[in-house]
């Protein structure tokens, strides 16, 4: 009960933060970049406990949120949110789970990243006017989109791989009232020096047998 309990607030919570991040994104000029950035994060707050479920609802919410929040008017800021950033950390979960190489991985999540640009550009162009600064890229624009997109995906998956370790860290933390990990079983019978008293024995068995060795033990006498 109370882990499910944890599962809720954490993805109310996540939610909650990525629809603001997205709606400050998709209203503020020039900020929908940030928007998928933070809004991505947040999202990753409920996998810190491998509540993947949780997470993906987390995810509908904010994307039916951000609807109301200017996201039917400028639909073509919030769909890469939809079509890909908003699942990436989910995804990315997923995938630790299955034992493929991590280049099979990156590859299959690039073409997904790719197409989900390539899509985005449709739509953005459709909506709005764009104006690059060279005359050939309009009739290169997929082709640049492929491979500058991939090579950018490349190291925003590096960089969100390596928030969700420190967002795990930070859950766990969190989930746990901020007390340290207890160490090992093993450390506390290696004779090493128990800082927190996790290794101490309970009382009734370590201190019953030292008084037994003491009284019945000639050795033990000082």
């Amino acid at each position: 009960m109370k882990k499910s309990s944890f599962a809720v607030a954490l993805s109310a919570l996540s939610c909650a933060l990525a629809t603001i991040f997205m709606a400050l994104g998709i209203n503020v000029p020039f900020a929908f970049v940030s928007g998928y950035l933070f809004g991505a994060v947040s999202l990753m707050l409920p996998l810190g406990r491998d509540f993947r479920w949780g997470a993906f609802l987390a995810y509908a919410g904010a994307s039916l949120l951000c609807l109301l929040f200017g996201g039917i008017a400028q639909f073509y800021k919030l769909f890469p949110f939809i079509a890909f950033f908003g699942l990436h950390p989910l995804v990315n979960s997923l995938l630790s789970r299955v034992h493929i190489n991590r280049w099979i991985k990156f590859a299959g999540k690039a073409v997904w990243f790719d197409g989900a640009m390539c899509a985005a550009w449709a739509i953005f162009d459709a909506a709005v006017e764009v104006a690059l600064p060279f005359a050939w890229m309009y009739d290169w624009v997929y082709p640049l989109i492929v491979v500058c997109g991939t090579v950018a995906f490349f190291f925003y998956d590096w960089l969100m791989l390596r928030c969700q370790r420190l967002v795990d860290g930070y859950v766990l933390r969190f989930s746990r009232g901020g007390r340290p990990k207890p160490p090992p079983p093993s450390a506390a019978g290696q004779g090493g020096e128990d800082i927190f008293g996790f290794g101490a024995p309970a009382e009734g068995e370590g201190g019953q047998q030292g008084q037994e060795n003491t009284n019945g033990d000639p050795d033990g006498q000082a």
